[in-house]
């Protein structure tokens, strides 16, 4: 297994990398969360220069996901993204510390896909459950959209409406135009797919389909 090169392996490398510059950076940030994240990045570079196979591995990963838990403990807990809100840090670090946990936590799960820089991210079925337009935005849609947990996806699609079930790629989150977009609809050619299948599920996708997402995955990579 071609481990130093896998793209699921270097999206976790980057993501403790930014969660270390965050709480390096950022008020209210406990002194242990880098400690700790420093502790996640050696285990991921272990795994990266392993070249083992998957079931080798899975003491490293037993390690990253207790790292991943006390981490989550020295931020506040279950609720701790509320509690980081109310000290006043912005909602972009808060959507990009959610997203690292995850993808560093759930490593393991996506090393068991195949070899695709499209599941270096999860990938999972949505249910739109409302939308508005966007305020700064004519050509923009906010869309509350669960995957198992609400999240807020912006997209360009006009088409989309509320009950549409579309997969959603969950990318590095972004702030378009002062809102923070936690995935990307995933679509082929003109506007995005809709599939049928259980909210938070991975859903069968196309070459064409996964394509969109390597495309975001590989530019954010580099």
């Amino acid at each position: 297994m071609n481990t130093a090169e896998d793209s699921r392996i270097l999206m976790a490398e980057r993501c403790a990398e930014e969660m270390k510059n965050i709480f390096r950076n950022t008020k209210h940030m406990p002194k242990e969360a880098v400690n700790l994240i420093t502790e996640a990045e050696k285990k991921i570079l272990e795994i990266k220069y392993s070249y083992a196979e998957l079931d080798d591995l899975r003491e490293y990963f037993e390690e990253l996901k207790s790292i991943m838990k006390k981490l989550l403990d020295a931020l506040g807990g279950a609720d701790w993204s509320r509690t980081m809100r109310s000290k006043g840090v912005d909602t972009e670090k808060i959507a990009k510390l959610k997203f690292g946990m995850n993808i560093i936590y759930n490593l393991d799960n996506r090393l068991r896909l195949p070899p695709d820089p499209a599941y270096a991210v999860d990938i999972r079925l949505g249910r739109v459950e409302s939308l508005h337009k966007h305020p700064n935005a004519d050509r923009l849609k906010i869309c509350n959209v669960n995957v198992g947990r609400m999240i807020t996806v912006i997209t360009n699609d006009l088409t989309v409406k509320e009950g549409d079930m579309i997969p959603v790629a969950m990318l590095p989150p972004a702030d378009i135009r002062g809102i923070v977009s936690e995935g990307m609809f995933v679509g082929a050619g003109e506007g995005v797919s809709r599939k049928n299948g259980k909210i938070g599920e991975l859903p069968d996708l196309t070459d064409e389909e996964l394509n969109s997402v390597r495309k975001e995955v590989l530019k954010y990579l580099r």
